[in-house]
């Protein structure tokens, strides 16, 4: 009898043991899983080359017209239709580069200031009112190779 009940608390004990092993297990799946995947919506956005025509063709910016990049710093610059205009920046710790994106270049008789930037091209924006936020947010979201 004393052997008995032995073998029932042993067996017990091991049901336990192995209820708490799957338990864990499942714990460690669940917590891979949420530590995995990264950024994927980054991940999901083709990449396109860091140029002014790149960007204006995916953003669908028509007219072109050549702008005085070099006067607020730029490496390119370009206006287009609907008062967006681009500008690409080689050195993102440059001031001119800082100042576009903070309170804005002052050229004197205007300041140019960025209506949004991404890894070193700006958008700035000439028109009346507020920018279309639609394009400012296909904007911030293009990746670059």
């Amino acid at each position: 009898m004393v052997r008995e009940s032995e073998n029932q608390r042993g067996g017990s004990i091991m049901k336990k043991r192995k209820v708490l092993v799957l338990v864990l297990s499942i714990l460690l799946c669940i917590g891979l899983a949420a530590c995995g995947g990264g950024d994927s919506d980054k991940a999901d956005v083709p990449k396109i080359d860091k140029t002014i025509d790149a960007v204006a063709a995916e953003l669908e910016l028509t007219n072109k017209e050549e702008k005085a990049f070099d006067m607020i710093g730029a490496a390119d610059g370009a206006a287009f239709d609907g008062g967006i205009e681009l500008y690409l920046y080689e050195d993102q710790n440059s001031d001119a580069y800082k100042d576009v994106t903070g309170d804005g270049y002052d050229l004197g008789i205007t300041v140019v200031k960025a209506a949004a930037h991404n890894d070193g091209m700006i958008m700035v924006y000439t028109g009346e009112g507020e920018p279309d936020k639609e394009i400012v947010d296909q904007f911030n979201a293009l990746a670059f190779k």
